[in-house]
């Protein structure tokens, strides 16, 4: 019973810091292309993101540079204001609502040997979304049982670090489908931007010790995995 309380005690408050710091919803789907197919799948992904867009939704899809699968894989991302608004996505098959170009592409999509699903899941923004088109890069963190909100504050404190030398933060909580992750999501607008904001990262004293405590010492979790990826444009 002991357990149980304190297992309760702890969602509940994760579910408090969640709807204290959210601002957005994301699904996110991920594919790896073919041998030999890459350009396929990018004229695929191209394809059900313009659909999408037509119908109303606001869709990102990325194409991994670095990580694991590396160039083979895509990132198709759904943002949402709200679940209110999720529940309405045009192109959902919630009520049976589907268009009909949306409904063709998902059969062409579906027969494809061109391309396999690899996993699917739900987040969360703790702070204000920064859309856009920009180089992407992730780390996404795995923190102590219990040191949820720990983390997360580090978390924020090395975002207000890597801002002011240009980056542009997004953290994001992991939910359905996924782990009790934290994703540090850096954002850069061009390469040149990005090496000259990394350089700066690299000498700044500050950041130094931090380094040390997340990727050494692991003192706020375990890294789960970490990638970079571009827009399709």
């Amino acid at each position: 019973m002991i357990k149980t309380e304190k297992l309760m005690a702890g969602l509940f408050c994760l579910m408090a810091i969640s709807s204290l710091h959210g601002e957005g919803i994301a699904d996110i789907y991920w594919y790896e292309a073919t041998p030999g197919k890459v350009a396929e799948v990018t004229a695929l992904m191209r394809e059900g993101r313009d659909i999408a867009i037509a119908n109303g939704q606001s869709t990102i899809v990325h194409k991994q540079n670095i990580g694991e699968g590396a160039e083979n894989r895509f990132l198709w991302v759904d943002f949402f204001e709200s679940y209110s608004q999720k529940a309405k996505q045009a192109y959902s098959d919630v009520g049976g609502d589907y268009s009909k170009a949306w409904a063709r592409y998902i059969d062409k999509m579906e027969s494809s040997d061109a391309l396999t699903p690899l996993k699917s899941y739900s987040m969360t923004s703790m702070d204000a979304i920064n859309p856009g088109n920009y180089i992407v890069q992730v780390y996404t963190w795995e923190p102590k049982p219990g040191e949820f909100a720990k983390t997360l504050l580090a978390m924020e404190e090395a975002q207000k670090i890597f801002e002011s030398h240009g980056y542009l933060i997004d953290i994001w909580q992991h939910g359905l489908g996924s782990g009790n992750y934290l994703q540090f999501t850096m954002l850069s607008t061009s390469r040149e931007s990005q090496a000259k904001s990394f350089e700066a990262l690299l000498a700044d004293d500050n950041w130094a010790p931090k380094q040390q405590e997340w990727f050494d010492e692991k003192k706020y979790g375990r890294l789960v995995e970490s990638y970079e990826m571009t827009v399709l444009d």
